[in-house]
């Protein structure tokens, strides 16, 4: 398997870890976006907008008590970060 195979591989892996072990309320996906950006993961600017607009989204729909649309957009959010903070570490692995 090439090396992009095996990156794929484990990003796949990931992601699916993270759907399934990761937080469970809007409350606590937005805690560990907080924690995600508190280690200032390299972003490309396509990630940093996508990731401003749906921590946005998130923050008004769990204002105004929609906690479903909250969590999806929390866990679009998650999705960039864990990803980038898979590729800071292959990237550190290298």
């Amino acid at each position: 398997m090439s090396t992009h195979g095996i990156r794929a591989v484990a990003l796949a892996a990931s992601l699916a870890l993270a759907g399934c072990l990761g937080p469970g309320t809007p409350e606590e996906q937005l805690k560990s976006i907080e924690v995600l950006q508190a280690k200032n993961l390299p972003l490309t600017d396509k990630q940093k907008t996508g990731l401003e607009g749906h921590i946005a989204r998130g923050r008004e729909a769990l204002a105004a008590g929609n906690k479903e649309l909250a969590g999806e957009a929390f866990g679009a959010a998650l999705a960039i970060l864990e990803i980038a903070e898979d590729t800071a570490l292959f990237n550190k692995a290298d």
